[in-house]
């Protein structure tokens, strides 16, 4: 129960803090362990080329990936907190051919429960 609420808090704070440069951005939030004999230094390795590949697809740098872990208590893993500047930017790498051996490379790597596409909308301080 503690390690779900610890990670509704952090995906919440990461996607207000990701939708504040942007009422449009969209979010995904995958729920992820790394596997065993991986480190974190191999899943930004990884991930920095994934993201490279999703920049140049997409032609823009507004594209983010973080490596998000608990600050305080232990969720049992880690998340990705990929973040687009819009739906179409989001869509355009969903409709993009899959770099099968990033996508082996990720397998060896971690193993993920799954994924939510969310989008924030910033809440202004009152008057």
């Amino acid at each position: 129960m503690i390690r779900k609420m610890i990670l509704a808090i952090l995906t919440t704070t990461f996607l207000l803090l990701s939708a504040i440069a942007s009422a449009d951005t969209v979010s995904q939030v995958w729920r992820c362990k790394l596997n065993e004999g991986k480190t974190a230094e191999d899943a930004q390795a990884i991930n920095g080329e994934w993201l490279k590949r999703a920049r140049e697809l997409a032609g823009t740098d507004a594209i983010t990936s973080t490596y998000v872990t608990a600050a305080v208590g232990d969720v049992g893993g880690f998340m990705w907190v990929d973040t687009f500047p819009d739906f179409a930017t989001w869509a355009k790498l969903m409709d993009a051919e899959p770099d099968e051996e990033l996508d082996a490379a990720f397998d060896e790597l971690q193993t993920c429960e799954g994924s939510r596409l969310l989008q924030g909308q910033p809440t202004e301080a009152a008057k």
